[in-house]
């Protein structure tokens, strides 16, 4: 067993560390699954933080046929004979039923930071303890790869949010052609060197449905003056960038 009261005496007052457990998949995102159209937006804000957009991800390789190593002795013609139902001894029921299923892909702890210094936290720890790490916002890889078995996984959902309020319009008058020692007048910088005279920041955990909630927000504030380009579902991660351009609608011809 680690140490986990350690790095919870280092988090913030905002982050949350929970267990986790196989009935928070069962609780939280099965029944979503049994609608007609099950939708990544029912799935992110669940307690746990483990859903993720195919109910199969809930298990090595997407796979629930019981393995004890990840399915390593069993042949891709088994696992396609098991999805595609041609094997009548393939029981999925019992397998996604089975809380001891071998099979199950679920971290030990979920980690909602809130401020860089919980990742920070997190990370220093995972490398104190030789333990794994895996990153989740919304979690719509395709691949699975926004969860995995025995890790400490950082769940970004609920990390600082920005881009509510974090439209800037760029004055080059005011700005200079220098970068301040703070980095302040940075992202201004260079959104004007690419012709764009506005920019939004964009929290690491916030999706591409928040920015354009904001951007929506900002133009019914303002007369419609903001036109931004996502080019990605609402339920995507907003690729992490700290600043994303905005272009004044006037301008996008």
């Amino acid at each position: 067993d680690l140490d986990w009261a350690a790095l919870t005496s280092k988090l913030s007052s905002s982050a949350s560390l929970i267990d986790t457990s196989y009935q928070n998949v069962f609780d939280e995102c099965g029944p979503e699954f049994s609608e007609p159209n099950p939708t990544n937006h029912a799935l992110i804000d669940q307690p746990s933080g483990m859903c993720l957009p195919h109910l199969f991800f809930g298990w090595e390789m997407s796979w629930p046929r019981p393995s004890e190593n990840g399915h390593l002795n069993q042949t891709f013609a088994q696992a396609m004979t098991d999805l595609y139902g041609l094997d009548p001894t393939a029981d999925f029921e019992s397998w996604m039923s089975d809380p001891t299923n071998p099979s199950l892909n679920l971290p030990y702890k979920v980690l909602f930071p809130s401020i860089a210094s919980d990742v920070v936290a997190a990370v220093n720890f995972a490398k104190e303890h030789g333990l794994e790490i895996s990153v989740k916002n919304s979690g719509h890889s395709y691949q699975g790869a926004s969860s995995k078995k025995n890790t400490l996984l950082l769940n970004m959902n609920r990390y600082t949010h920005y881009a509510p309020t974090g439209i800037t319009d760029c004055d080059a008058s005011i700005l200079g052609s220098t970068v301040a020692d703070d980095l302040s007048n940075q992202p201004c910088l260079l959104s004007l060197a690419k012709n764009k005279s506005s920019l939004i920041r964009v929290g690491g955990g916030e999706n591409f449905d928040k920015v354009y909630r904001a951007v929506i927000a900002a133009n019914e504030e303002e007369g419609y003056k903001y036109h931004v380009v996502g080019g990605a579902a609402g339920t995507w991660g907003g690729l992490g960038k700290v600043a994303s351009e905005v272009q004044p609608e006037a301008d996008s011809t």
